[in-house]
């Protein structure tokens, strides 16, 4: 009789722990992404200006879970024009993050590095000074924003030195149980084709994605154009267009998922919008 029992408890418990295993809930992370804004302080009756300021409105009627401003957010790599823009954005309800894009920073004339990560960091109580970060915007879930700037020359190229791409694969070993999304300024596929634009590290970058599965979404600007692929290894790769030019779109992306009782998150789905702007 006590072995009947133990049995019945110990097949109880396996029930419990199946259905409890089983009862995964569906989640869903709202974001928005806007890019290549182009932003001069010096100019408030600037098209840009407008739009950016129509932006932050729509940011302020919608529950985003958070906003990136993926590079470019200047036009000129000035203190004023990054000053005047980091003052405007204070106003987005919800938490920000910038990516650094290569209108940005520009070591011969403009904005060094530290400089820009310093201001950053001083208007922006969510980031630090580092050139490369991330964050965690839902549990099981890691968003990291890749510095992708050359530190040379000033250049068009997407530059992901050895320095930042030991740094990626170290985040994504010890996050290896949650789902990363990228974000960086040049994208990994190129919605058209542009020589002088591309990663010039792509095949350094790509061994490093592919010793990692747990990158669900990349998303990259600098282009200006609109466009999703999903590669064979399952990473879903988006560009958003520029906020600069017409008809001035931002895009918000849905972020679909289940999340198990343990942290585990898994079917994902993706979806992407173009909102306007104004």
């Amino acid at each position: 009789m006590k072995i009947i029992k133990s049995f019945f408890n110990f097949a109880l418990i396996c029930a419990v722990f199946f259905v409890f295993a089983a009862a995964a809930n569906a989640k869903t992370l709202t974001f928005a992404v806007t890019s290549d804004i182009n932003y001069l302080a010096d100019d408030e009756n600037n098209t840009g200006a407008k739009v950016l300021d129509g932006f932050i409105s729509r940011t302020q009627e919608n529950n985003y879970d958070f906003v990136i401003f993926n590079g470019d957010n200047i036009k000129k790599s000035k203190k004023q024009h990054l000053i005047g823009f980091l003052k405007r954005i204070r106003a987005v309800n919800a938490p920000y993050y910038l990516v650094m894009g290569n209108n940005d920073v520009h070591k011969i004339s403009g904005i060094s590095k530290p400089e820009y990560l310093q201001l950053v960091a001083q208007y922006n109580k969510n980031q630090n000074d580092e050139n490369s970060y991330f964050f965690y915007p839902a549990p099981g879930i890691i968003a990291i924003v890749l510095d992708g700037v050359s530190t040379g020359m000033p250049s068009n190229h997407g530059v992901f030195n050895k320095k930042t791409l030991k740094w990626l694969a170290n985040v994504l070993d010890k996050n290896k149980n949650k789902q990363a999304i990228i974000f960086q300024h040049v994208p990994y596929y190129e919605p058209v084709d542009i020589p002088e634009y591309e990663i010039l590290e792509k095949a350094e970058y790509a061994a490093v994605l592919r010793r990692h599965n747990n990158v669900a979404l990349i998303v990259s600007g600098h282009y200006g154009k609109d466009f999703e692929i999903k590669d064979d290894y399952g990473v879903t790769h988006i560009s958003v267009p520029s906020l600069s030019k017409e008809p001035y779109y931002y895009t918000e992306i849905e972020f679909n998922y289940d999340k198990l009782p343990w942290g585990k998150v898994k079917n994902i789905d993706i979806h992407r919008y173009l909102r306007p702007a104004v």
